[in-house]
């Protein structure tokens, strides 16, 4: 694992800066899109499952909202006091009931066995300087054949973006890499999906299914760049997000996985 040296207080103004791309209440066309995809494979998912209370780990008052609305029990945990006031404002804004705790991911005061779904999306995995241990209180906090929502960067569909072929190889042939990106040049790490394949099994989940999404579009692509319906866009980037043999080429991978039993 290659490592990374955030405090906290930088990871705080790291995810606020990423808020803009990563909410699900951002407004760009990429954005937009891949929310869409987002909600629609996630209820889908949900639907077959047994579920009754869920944990969202980062500070996103409409994913949140989102899964109250669906009848869950939920709760929202984010070590950044200024996100989950926003966040309440939400939730009373939408009329629903979630309780909020001021909690770092990678170490929460909650019970063993506490939660039927850990929820961290918004590329969290990929945010956080140590995605193992985080992994592990995921374990800890997740019933006995419970479930974890991941989202992590995707190697892979990053290599396909670089402007030559040597980096695409040097890239593709990799397991995990930090890409400082943006101005503020903040890092990133993208991981290869047989990477967290193997973190996930290490942490005692089992890979249930995966859903690619910016696989069309990505958060790096400004409106200009994003030509066409942006209604047929969705469809086709969800459509595409359910081939498992695309997943190789987007942006970002969402999985569900289950907690194995031993």
């Amino acid at each position: 694992m290659i490592a990374t040296e955030h405090r906290v207080s930088e990871l705080i103004s790291l995810y606020k800066k990423l808020a803009n791309v990563f909410d699900s209440d951002a407004k760009t066309k990429s954005a937009k899109i891949s929310n869409y995809v987002t909600r629609h494979n996630l209820l889908k998912s949900l639907s077959s499952l047994s579920l009754s209370k869920i944990l969202v780990v980062g500070a996103s008052g409409d994913w949140a909202s989102l899964l109250a609305k669906n009848g869950f029990e939920v709760s929202l945990i984010d070590p950044n006091i200024e996100m989950l006031k926003q966040a309440e404002e939400t939730f009373f804004e939408q009329g629903v009931s979630i309780n909020i705790f001021d909690e770092e991911f990678e170490n929460t005061s909650f019970e063993d066995l506490e939660f039927d779904l850990v929820f961290a999306d918004e590329g969290i995995l990929s945010i956080l300087p140590d995605p193992v241990n985080m992994m592990k209180e995921f374990r800890r906090i997740t019933k006995s054949g419970g479930y974890i929502w991941i989202d992590y960067l995707n190697l892979l569909g990053w290599s396909i973006l670089q402007p030559d072929v040597d980096s695409r190889l040097a890239l593709a042939n990799k397991d995990e890499e930090i890409v400082y990106m943006g101005k503020d040049e903040f890092p990133l790490r993208f991981f290869s999906p047989k990477k967290i394949r193997h973190m996930l099994y290490d942490a005692g989940f089992l890979e249930l299914n995966e859903f690619g999404n910016g696989i069309l579009t990505n958060p790096m692509m400004d409106d200009y760049q994003i030509n066409g319906s942006e209604d047929e866009l969705k469809k086709t980037e969800l459509e595409f997000s359910r081939n498992y043999n695309m997943n190789g080429a987007a942006f970002h991978v969402q999985v569900l996985a289950q907690k194995i039993i031993y």
